[in-house]
């Protein structure tokens, strides 16, 4: 199965039409309101939805073979065999500890279950492969991330892992007849990955029947595969393992409790955390509004690593990447129509080098930085990267597990897995295989 040729039609209609609006009021010379600017995020974000989930059909055809196997009728008609996974660690949870659960209700959970997985794995029945499961939600999750996919990922064999790094240089001789070449001693180097787990508890009531759990299935579902891909891509690109002063919450200090900002502690640092602390000749205050020389002006940055438009990528917030609409060099996706694909999110490229827009890429302070009460001025940021100086590796993907907690009266599902980022020159301080552009101003 490939994208339909429709889907594809429209994704480049609405880009199409993203682009002339904005052409036609730039030359018009009215700023855009906010209304407008709004509307225009908004359009961006529907075609990003569509082209993912074409991006996902395809690639899933592509290893399955065909569509995933569903429920062709019943009570689970449409839930394909990981809705069911979830409904079945329900199950287990209210089977281990039954009392104050009707066991009839139970045990017509328990057959339609069985039943339901009977048609949905070829009579495999109800004893599903657990690696199956947690290898095709995986496959979903990675196929919603758009930054986790720039880079070669490791799974990691052990905690930490040591990861072999490229030999040094062979120095080279004129060759004389009969006569022995000066040797190279080749140097060896190794980078230590260290994983670090995130973990999500979905507290549920004791109050738990079949039909229930059936109706939320799919949101659940909706909700695990965002939340995991959001947070991936987050601390890949935000993360920072300082309470105070946070690159993300400058002016505050943080813990890793703290709803919506303990992630950033996971114990690492992202790629933001290069340019903007660790070497900071690699940021640069743009101070001004996007313009066509603003990505070559942090490319050069790179030095030898932005040569090969093959090996680098930039990661701009939504606000800049609207903005770069106007710029001649800027190819979207009805330019250069299919080519999009080579990178999850991509929607754009500039003289060859993909552009990827993510949503965590927040806007910041003048400084680079985000404001943890709020930003003085939200200015737009832009980060050009090497993908072949970084590294991200899993020890453990995405698992879930139910568990009850009698105090509370609750089913509990714990969703966890662990991550973890390294740069390859093992020295941060000198690197200059990441940089940054921020004050963009007038985003």
């Amino acid at each position: 199965m490939t994208i339909a040729a429709q889907d594809l039609e429209l994704i480049k209609k609405e880009l199409s039409g993203i682009r002339e609006f904005y052409d036609a009021r730039i030359d018009s010379e009215i700023p855009p309101l906010k209304e407008e600017m709004d509307r225009i995020s908004g359009q961006l974000t529907k075609v990003q939805e569509l082209w993912r989930d074409g991006e996902k059909r395809a690639l899933l055809s592509r290893f399955d073979g065909s569509d995933r196997a569903r429920v062709a009728f019943g009570k689970y008609a449409g839930l394909d065999h990981l809705d069911m996974a979830c409904v079945r660690s329900l199950l287990t949870a209210q089977l281990r500890e039954p009392s104050g659960v009707n066991p009839r209700m139970l045990e017509d959970w328990q057959s339609n279950l069985k039943a339901a997985m009977d048609s949905t794995t070829s009579g495999v029945g109800d004893e599903l492969v657990d690696t199956q499961e947690a290898r095709a939600l995986w496959d979903d999750v990675n196929l919603e991330t758009s930054v986790a996919p720039l880079f070669n990922t490791v799974q990691m064999p052990s905690n930490p892992f040591q990861i072999p790094l490229q030999l040094g240089d062979v120095n080279w001789y004129p060759g004389v007849e009969n006569v022995a070449t000066k040797s190279t001693g080749l140097t060896t180097a190794r980078q230590t990955l260290t994983a670090y787990e995130l973990v999500a508890e979905i507290p549920w009531s004791y109050d738990l029947d079949e039909d229930s759990v059936i109706a939320m299935m799919e949101e659940l579902r909706r909700s695990l595969m965002r939340n995991a891909r959001e947070v991936i891509d987050d601390v890949i690109l935000n993360g920072d393992t300082t309470a105070t002063n946070n690159i993300n919450a400058d002016g505050a200090t943080i813990a890793n409790t703290d709803a919506g900002k303990g992630q950033w502690l996971l114990g690492f640092d992202g790629l933001l955390h290069l340019p903007l602390i660790d070497n900071t000749s690699q940021a640069t205050d743009h101070n001004a509004a996007v313009s066509d020389d603003m990505f070559n002006e942090v490319r050069s940055k790179l030095g030898r690593y932005g040569v090969r438009p093959s090996e680098t990528v930039y990661v701009t917030d939504v606000n800049t990447f609207i903005r770069a609409l106007s710029v001649s060099n800027f190819r979207t996706l009805d330019k250069f129509g299919p080519q999009a694909t080579l990178l999850t999110g991509q929607l754009g490229a500039v003289e060859g080098i993909p552009v990827i827009v993510s949503e965590q890429m927040a806007l910041a302070d003048t400084d680079g930085k985000v404001t943890d009460a709020g930003n003085g001025v939200n200015t737009g940021r832009l980060l050009i990267v090497n993908r072949s100086q970084w590294r991200v590796g899993f020890k453990r993907e995405l698992t879930i597990e139910t568990v009850r907690d009698a105090q509370k009266r609750q089913n509990i599902m714990v969703v966890s897995f662990r991550i973890g980022l390294q740069e390859r020159t093992g020295s941060r301080s000198t690197a200059t295989h990441t940089a940054l552009h921020y004050d963009i101003t007038g985003v």
